[in-house]
């Protein structure tokens, strides 16, 4: 049994983590910012919590110290801001990313005895307008605020890794979807007003976007913690695959019986400015032996699933009485 550390254990990702590393043996610690939701980890048992800012230095040298964790997601992020014109969104963003950052490289390589790896998550968002698909040799073209502080910290691990102990892998994952996602995000806004009924309106439908099931992002991240194997500082987590959006509205639409009409096209051939959101596949498998393997039309019929049985519950049950994560077994998937 190994101790873990997650930072950001009760976000969306981190919490599907959580639940992956307890359920085989493992000894979880999670740091957890006060003030955070904790709905999505609420029911689990045997996890050690830390509640305090990664900011505090004092802090997160003292859990580093008592913890000795022998691996260190580092999870914890703040979604895209909304744009100031005072870009106190970028100071803020930059601010929590690499202080934050450096905090906690500092307070593990300070450590009675520092971990034996951390891997950090990044974001395909971090190559941006960059000729899709993305390699991890590519030079980054980020378009705006968020996708540039993320590349500031995985250069920045770039930077210091001769100066640490441990190893330092940043996982750049494609857009991530599954159960207990918040609907601030466009796959869990659709599915949820599919459910109820409502209209929407799919901006960019020809522009393509690279889906990840929660499941197989995580089990990425975990096959990153066990290895040996120097792959170097950066490594794409992605399908390879990127459908039109306009077809997964259709998959969506499919899934949930809803009416098509109830959706609305933006103009073909507009984009957001990024038409193809696409990472290259083939350092993860040539390296920890990793691929997809959750199509995106069984990772929708899941998260379909549990987003229908939470409409089901809303109103009539509390917190404590969400729907459990989906089902794997409706197909013969793992």
């Amino acid at each position: 049994m190994s101790r873990i550390l997650i930072t950001g254990g009760a976000g969306f990702v981190g919490s599907h983590l959580a639940r992956a590393c307890l359920a085989t043996g493992h000894q979880l610690h999670l740091i957890i910012r006060p003030g955070s939701n904790d709905e999505r980890i609420h029911d689990l048992d045997g996890v050690i919590r830390h509640n305090f800012d990664l900011l505090s230095e004092t802090q997160l040298r003292q859990c580093l110290s008592d913890v000795q964790p022998e691996c260190i997601f580092h999870l914890a992020a703040r979604p895209r801001r909304r744009e100031t014109p005072d870009l106190s969104d970028a100071m803020d963003g930059m601010r929590e990313q690499l202080q934050g950052l450096t905090g906690l490289l500092s307070a593990a390589a300070l450590a009675p005895r520092p971990p034996r790896i951390m891997i950090r998550t990044g974001s395909l968002a971090e190559y941006g307008s960059a000729p899709a698909p993305y390699n991890e040799t590519t030079r980054e073209a980020p378009v705006n605020a968020y996708g540039a502080e993320l590349v500031a910290a995985t250069h920045l691990i770039g930077a210091l890794q001769r100066r640490l102990p441990f190893p330092v892998i940043t996982a750049r994952l494609a857009l991530v979807y599954g159960a207990f996602q918040s609907t601030a995000y466009f796959l869990p806004w659709l599915i949820t007003r599919c459910l109820a009924g409502e209209p929407s309106v799919v901006q960019h439908p020809d522009d393509r976007r690279d889906l990840i099931y929660v499941d197989d992002a995580v089990e990425a991240l975990l096959h990153l913690a066990d290895t040996r194997s120097s792959i170097g500082t950066i490594i794409n987590i992605a399908t390879g695959f990127a459908p039109k959006m306009r077809d997964v509205a259709r998959l969506v639409l499919e899934e949930t019986g809803a009416d098509p009409a109830l959706i609305q096209y933006g103009p073909a051939g507009g984009s957001s400015g990024l038409r193809d959101f696409r990472g290259a596949t083939q350092l993860a498998r040539s390296f920890i032996g990793w691929k997809a393997s959750v199509p995106l039309a069984e990772g929708l019929v899941r998260t379909v699933e549990w987003y229908r049985e939470r409409a089901r519950l809303d109103g009539s049950c509390s917190q404590g009485q969400l729907p459990a994560t989906p089902r794997r077994d409706r197909t013969g998937a793992r």
